[in-house]
């Protein structure tokens, strides 16, 4: 059946089509409404302070902070100034009372209340404020305000201030002084009984006028041995004093001590210096005399000292024969020569004589002590220095030298047991070991195809023992951190014992590294054989009776080394008396110990000027505890105006029929 489709049906299509008429009503206010709101935008992202309180003003405050130096530099004498103590303080105080939180400079900043900062002692002086000033920055800190006398160097201080991300403003409390003071006395350790003794000493000093002068005044105990005037140094500037005068004929151990006197010296407390000189000869101390400048000599004769508990000293030759015997420059001892004959004397009587550097010529008489000393320990340097060690001619080989693993029986294998003996640095120029009956301590080879050969001999001839450093170069290995290093030590501490025929060290055990430090110095102390233990001190003052207190107590552990650090003791003269506890052995020590109430923390003058605010930010007002406000976008008035312009702009444009 076929389907018919239904009729179409009719449609009519009617377009309505509007057209908003132009409306020019109003248009003038809608103009002013747009400006409105384009100035309330403009305000709003300047920023501007205006009158009031910012609500989150407390956690800003919290995070303002004084910095204040309350170091050594503030104890001096008055001045027209007034005491620099209180004005710093009134400083750090006149901030805290406009929100600002106090802390005390230090290598960690210490946050104080106001009412405690008085009461707190007086601290060293800090060399680099950057420790601090980061801190306070790492804790949260938005802006930083610095209270000191800014003796610090200008290129720490910028040093400090480089990439620190909160702006910093200085305050200088007082300026350059009035001052003198002793930066170092340098004598040697050990002198010869009535005989000439030569050091100096450095001065340092601020706050003079042209023709300023000081005196210098030295002490043996109560007895002066001279007096010298002296020009007063510029700010930052040193003067060297050279020192003579004659060691004292009993010995034993003295005390010198060395006095600036300026008339008007604001700060007494660097004007004095103490030193300790050892009278008489080094008997049984070990002497080091070297041909040939060379690293070994400043590696190898402190490792002899630990290990043995003897005095050293070593003298090196300058120039052409017969030259000038200067010391080697470990210690404190100044570069004062030494007449060969004196030289000679104190090698014949060392318990241990080293020859160092001998080539192809020597003194007479270093030959002679070479050939008859009971105990020598060579270092061949060339054709001579071969025979005097017993070694024939021409049996020098070249290249890099490795240990071999394996240790060959020896006196000095206990002291290397243990140790890793790959991957140390190659020696060189390896001798022939001399002929006879020698005992091989270490063993060398340039590869694995070649027999290993002796770097190190032990020799006993009729004249007395003998050791014997066959290879160049043994330094690297105490320069290296790690097992080179205790191999090193190990290898010479084992040399010496059994050069001087000592288990243990036999007197010397125990003692300070230096016998006189300075206020705030680290007290170290060091043992021979102490590796490892605990190191304990009783210290009793010199100037009381005995059994009149009770004694101070110190205790350290030691390192690899031997070397503790103690907490520091009070200034003043103190006898001592210690012990280290090992599994086998104890060991012990006697003596003095001093520490000074010398204080360096004018030897660096103030900066001047003044230096400029740091400005990482545009923040300075808040810095500068300048009146506070609150930023215009804190306000809800500004934000009120804004929706209402354009809330109004809006029914406006519907109004007049916009869209």
């Amino acid at each position: 059946m076929r389907r018919e489709r239904p009729p179409p049906v009719a449609t009519s299509t009617r377009t309505e089509r509007s057209r908003e008429a132009p409306q020019d009503t109003g248009r003038t206010l809608r103009l002013v409404l747009r400006g409105g709101v384009l100035l309330v935008l403009i305000l709003l992202l300047l920023d501007p302070v205006i009158p009031g309180t910012a609500p989150e003003a407390g956690e800003r405050v919290e995070r303002r902070w004084v910095l204040l130096d309350w170091g050594a530099a503030l104890e001096v004498e008055p001045g027209p100034e007034g005491e620099l103590r209180a004005i710093a303080l009134d400083g750090a105080l006149a901030r805290t009372g406009r929100g600002f939180r106090a802390a005390l400079l230090g290598s960690e900043p210490e946050g104080v209340p106001p009412g405690e900062i008085a009461e707190q002692p007086l601290r060293p002086p800090v060399a680099d404020p950057g420790p601090a000033l980061q801190r306070l920055a790492e804790a949260g800190a938005d802006s930083i305000v610095v209270v000191s006398p800014l003796r610090f160097g200008g290129g720490t201080l910028a040093g400090a201030l480089d990439g620190l991300p909160v702006p910093v403003v200085f305050e200088r409390v007082g300026g350059e002084l009035r001052n003198a003071g002793i930066l170092e006395l340098v004598l040697p350790r050990r002198v010869p009984a009535g005989e000439r003794v030569e050091g100096y000493l450095t001065l340092f000093g601020e706050g003079g006028v042209e023709g300023d002068s000081l005196e210098v005044e030295l002490r043996l105990d109560e007895t002066e041995l001279l007096r010298l005037a002296a020009p007063l140094p510029r700010a930052g500037a040193r003067l060297q004093l050279p020192l003579a005068f004659t060691a004292p004929a009993d010995t034993g151990s003295v005390r010198i001590t060395a006095r600036a006197m300026l008339e008007g010296d604001r700060h007494p407390a660097d004007d004095v210096r103490v030193a300790r000189l050892g009278v008489g000869p080094p008997e049984g101390g070990i002497v080091l005399v070297s041909l040939t400048p060379d690293w070994e000599l400043r590696v190898l004769l402190p490792v002899l000292e630990a290990a043995t508990g003897l005095e050293g000293e070593g003298w090196l030759r300058l120039g052409p024969p017969p030259g000038r015997w200067i010391p080697t420059g470990g210690g404190a001892d100044p570069l004062t020569p030494l007449e060969p004959e004196r030289l000679r004397e104190r090698a014949l009587r060392a318990g241990l004589l080293v020859v160092h550097g001998v080539d192809a010529e020597a003194p007479p008489w270093l030959e002679e002590l070479a050939r008859v000393h009971p105990r020598v320990l060579h270092f061949p340097g060339g054709p001579l220095g071969d025979r005097l060690a017993g070694l024939e001619a021409g049996g020098t080989r070249g290249g890099e030298w490795l240990p071999v693993p394996e240790l060959p029986p020896s006196p000095v294998a206990p002291f290397l047991t243990g140790l890793e003996l790959g991957g140390l640095p190659p020696l060189g120029d390896l001798r022939d070991p001399p002929p006879g009956a020698v005992s091989p301590v270490l063993l060398l080879r340039r590869s694995a195809a070649e027999d290993p050969r002796p770097a190190l001999v032990l020799r006993e001839t009729a004249e007395g023992r003998r050791a014997i450093a066959l290879a160049s170069g043994f330094w690297r290995w105490g320069h290296r951190a790690g097992d080179a290093r205790e191999l090193y030590r190990g290898l010479w501490s084992g040399v010496a014992g059994w050069l001087i025929e000592i288990d243990a060290p036999a007197g010397g055990e125990l003692r300070p590294v230096r016998s006189v430090t300075a206020l705030g110095e680290p007290q170290r102390w060091e043992a021979a054989r102490g590796a490892g233990g605990g190191l304990a001190l009783e210290f009793r003052p010199l100037e009381s009776p005995a059994d009149a207190a009770e004694p101070l107590r110190r205790s350290a552990a030691l390192d690899e080394r031997g070397r503790g650090t103690i907490s520091p003791i009070p200034v003043g003269r103190w006898a001592w008396e210690g012990r280290v506890e090992l599994p086998s052995d104890t060991l012990r020590g006697t003596g003095e110990f001093e520490v000074e109430g010398w204080s360096g923390a004018l030897v660096t003058p103030p900066l001047d000027p003044v230096p400029e605010a740091h400005r990482p930010s545009e923040r300075l007002a808040e810095v500068a505890g300048a009146p506070g406000g609150r930023p215009l976008r804190t306000h809800p008035l500004p934000w009120l105006i804004l929706v209402g312009l354009l809330c109004l702009g809006w029914v406006l444009r519907r109004r007049a029929g916009l869209r």
